[in-house]
This record gives structure tokens, C-alpha cells and sequence, in this order.
């Protein structure tokens, strides 16, 4: 027996010694304190004075902060380490790791002294949202089209991870149903090739949502129930208030799914809601539907759960504005042609004011067509225009042309090939106007 006991004796107290180092080892990082007289702690660095319109999109490096000297009073929650992003750009940004302490405290060490962050600008961006059915329905049912609400949702974040976004997805399971499904879901994230937005370095913080969860309900039904997907119709009636115009009237859903037979279903191509009175309104206006009130054939039925509503979203009424001084081009001008410049003109576009605050001249094209023209003055000639959506043209002046064969007289010319300061027209063949 004594033999086993001093058999490897000397591998056997190595073990055990380390078996008590490694236990001390567990201990320090718990509680700080060092067999050497330091106190060493772990901790994420905050962000302070972040810019507006910037989000950081990688991950906080935790760092280790060590002190000078053994303090048996102070514990992590004494100790506060920050970065301070003043000052910071969109791009990958190095900044230095502070750390605020007790009075008396010091401060021996910060690793790593220095972290790497990725910022990135601030966008919104809404994004459809998409159900994922997975699993099967009782024996002897079917699941039908999923109904969700809201059918879009806003999402701010980075724009380097927006632009990698076209939707929202929303999982149900319909595993064992019996009966339509109606649920609440939270909302997940994926790129264009429906994988996880996330990198590895990507804070998932970064992304905001709303509304965070959306109502689905899953239709369950008998199998060999014919069903048909049809979008809702609504009209209006009326004038809105002084001043304010209906921007949109939309159906929420825009779409209901019928259960019928199929002789019955082939027959109807949507469904009427009616007209819905807007006069005098002067600020949105939301319209619930009970499903009893909708008329559909006999024998044909909206799936179980469904609920329909109508917003009339109103909105201030389209303004006018004037703009001033715009050039006019010449296009499809005859080879050996040069046409002189034609004075700038004045335009009256109209559209809602929060898009013509927007609006600027460089917003505008402006042009003539010369197609077919030879020598000679042209008075009164259309102007054509390109102008951005959302925008109308209300008043366009006609315009004077001259054209000369390859002779420069009086002003200053544009030829078939270039104009008079050297840059390229545009292409010579126009197959769509967007206004005249």
C-alpha cells in the first residue's frame, strides 16, 4: 500500500499544485484580486458622444483593465470603461479605451489599449414582410395562403446591411392544426439570398424595427376545398377638406383568399368593398370591415380570421412652383446641322410640397426634337421634358428654333455632333417621351 502511495509522488504533488493554481487562477478572475497585488477586471467599453446619423456595426471588443495595486474596496461596478466616438466618420475607425475610477485608484493597464470600430450611415427602408409556413396540418387538411398584418414593416439601420435586405421574414407552424391559426410573430432578418444578415463582426443591435411582431393567421381547411386569392376594390366618394387631397386608399390586405368550388371561384376576379366617403376629411382615416358585411356569391366564403380594413391616407393638397432659367437641349439634330442655343425658359410644375421642397433644376430636362427638321426657323416649337416622380408640368413655354447646314452665323451654335461647350448631346433616337 505504501508502495502505490509513493509510486510517481513527485508527478502526483505537481498535480496537485496545479490543481491549486488553476483554482486560484478561477477564483482572481471572479473577484479581481491578484496573488501579486494588482486586481484585474473585464469589462465592455461604452459608446458615448455617438454622431447622429451614425451606427456602429461591428462588435464592442471587451478589454481588460488591470489596476495598480490591490484594492479590497473597489469591484467592477467602481469602474467604467468608454470610448468616445466625437469626431467619428462612416468607415472603420480606431479609438482609445478610457476608464473612469474611484479617487486614489490607478489604473496600470488597459488591454487593448485601442479598439477598431466600423461605422456606418443611418437609413430606413421598408421591406416586405414574407410567412414561412413550416410543418403539416392534421391528417385530411390543408393550409391555406397566409395572411399577414402589417404586410410591410420599417427597418433603420446601417444602409451596408439595408441594401443586402428586400424582406422581412415571420415563421408559423402549422404542425397538427385542426382549425385557422391566428398568432403574433416576431419579425427576422435575411439578405437577398435568404441567409442571416449577420457577419460575425455585425452588432444585431444596429437594426431597428417597427413594428417588432405582426399578426399572421394560416387558413386550415378540408383538403379538396378549392381555394382562390383575389385582391379587394375600394372607392371613394366626396371632397376632402380645404386644402387637402387623398394621396392613397389601400385595402389592408390587399388581397383575401375564398374557399369555394371551383366552378363558383372561377367566375370571380376580385372583390368589392364598396365606396367610402371622404368628405370633408383632413387627416387618415382607417375603415374596419366585419366579414358578414362583404358580399360574396352563396357558397363562397372568406378564409376563416381574415379582417379587412381600408386606410385612406390624406395629405395636404398639391401646390405649384415656379422655376426659372432652364436650358433646353436639342435632340436628334440632322447630320451637318448646327442649331443655335435657344433661350432659357420658365416652367410651372406642381406636386406635394414635401417633394417640391426637394425639387432643384438639375432635376429637369429639357428639350426639343429636330427629328426630321432641316435649315430654317421654327417658331413655336413643344418642349419636351423629363422630370422626377412626383413631379407635373403645368405650364411649358413654346420655343424658338434655328437651324443652320454646318454654318455658324449670329449666336453661339450647337451642331449635330456637340454643342457649343464641347460636351456630347444626348443619344439620337428617343423611343419614350415622358411628357409633352
Amino acid at each position: 500500500m505504501k508502495d502505490i502511495l509513493r509510486r510517481n509522488l513527485g508527478y502526483k504533488m505537481i498535480s496537485v499544485l496545479c490543481a491549486i493554481l488553476f483554482w486560484a487562477w478561477i477564483t482572481n478572475l471572479n473577484s479581481g484580486s491578484s496573488f501579486f497585488g494588482q486586481q484585474t477586471y473585464n469589462m465592455t467599453p461604452k459608446m458615448i458622444n455617438q454622431p447622429s446619423g451614425l451606427v456602429v456595426i461591428s462588435n464592442i471588443q471587451t478589454v481588460t483593465v488591470r489596476l495598480a495595486q490591490n484594492n479590497p474596496g473597489v469591484s467592477s461596478n467602481d469602474l467604467s470603461a468608454y470610448v468616445d466616438l466625437q469626431g467619428a466618420v462612416a468607415g472603420e475607425n480606431t479609438f482609445e479605451v478610457k476608464v473612469n475610477a474611484p479617487v486614489g485608484v490607478v489604473i496600470e493597464d488597459v488591454s487593448p489599449r485601442n479598439v477598431v470600430l466600423n461605422l456606418d450611415v443611418v437609413k430606413d427602408k421598408t421591406l416586405s414582410v414574407v410567412v414561412q409556413v413550416t410543418g403539416k396540418p392534421a391528417a385530411g387538411m390543408a393550409s391555406g395562403q397566409p395572411i399577414v398584418s402589417p404586410s410591410v414593416v420599417n427597418v433603420r439601420g446601417a444602409a451596408s446591411v439595408l441594401e443586402k435586405m428586400n424582406n422581412v421574414v415571420v415563421e408559423a407552424s402549422v404542425e397538427g392544426a385542426r382549425e385557422s391559426l391566428r398568432m403574433s410573430r416576431p419579425v427576422t432578418f435575411k439578405d437577398l439570398e435568404s441567409k442571416g444578415v449577420f457577419a460575425a463582426n455585425l452588432d444585431q443591435n444596429s437594426l431597428k424595427i417597427q413594428p417588432e411582431t405582426v399578426d399572421i393567421i394560416v387558413p386550415i381547411y378540408s383538403q379538396g376545398t378549392v381555394t382562390k386569392s383575389v385582391p379587394l376594390k375600394v372607392t371613394t366618394s366626396g371632397t376632402p377638406a380645404s386644402g387637402y387631397a387623398v394621396r392613397l386608399v389601400s385595402p389592408i390586405p390587399a388581397s383575401v383568399e375564398l374557399q369555394g368550388t371551383d366552378e363558383l371561384l372561377k367566375s370571380i376576379q376580385e372583390i368589392n368593398l364598396g365606396t367610402v366617403d371622404v368628405n370633408g376629411l383632413s387627416q387618415n382615416k382607417v375603415i374596419d370591415y366585419s366579414l358578414d358585411k362583404i358580399p360574396v356569391p352563396e357558397g363562397v366564403k372568406i378564409a376563416e380570421g381574415t379582417k379587412i380594413s381600408v386606410m385612406v391616407y390624406v395629405g395636404a393638397d398639391a401646390q405649384q412652383k415656379d422655376i426659372t432659367a432652364l436650358p433646353v437641349e436639342v435632340h436628334n439634330l440632322g447630320q451637318g446641322l448646327t442649331a443655335e442655343t435657344i433661350e432659357a425658359v420658365d416652367i410651372t410644375v406642381s406636386g406635394y410640397q414635401e417633394v417640391l421642397n426637394k425639387l432643384n433644376s438639375a432635376d429637369i430636362s429639357l428639350w426639343v426634337d429636330a427629328s426630321g427638321l432641316k435649315e430654317g426657323t421654327y417658331e413655336d416649337l413643344d418642349i419636351y421634358w423629363k422630370l422626377p416622380e412626383g413631379v407635373n408640368m403645368v405650364k411649358t413655354p413654346k420655343v424658338k428654333l434655328v437651324l443652320h447646314n454646318n454654318v455658324q452665323t449670329g449666336p453661339t451654335t450647337q451642331s449635330s455632333g456637340q454643342n457649343s461647350g464641347g460636351f456630347s448631346l444626348p443619344a439620337p433616337i428617343i423611343n419614350i417621351f415622358d411628357g409633352k
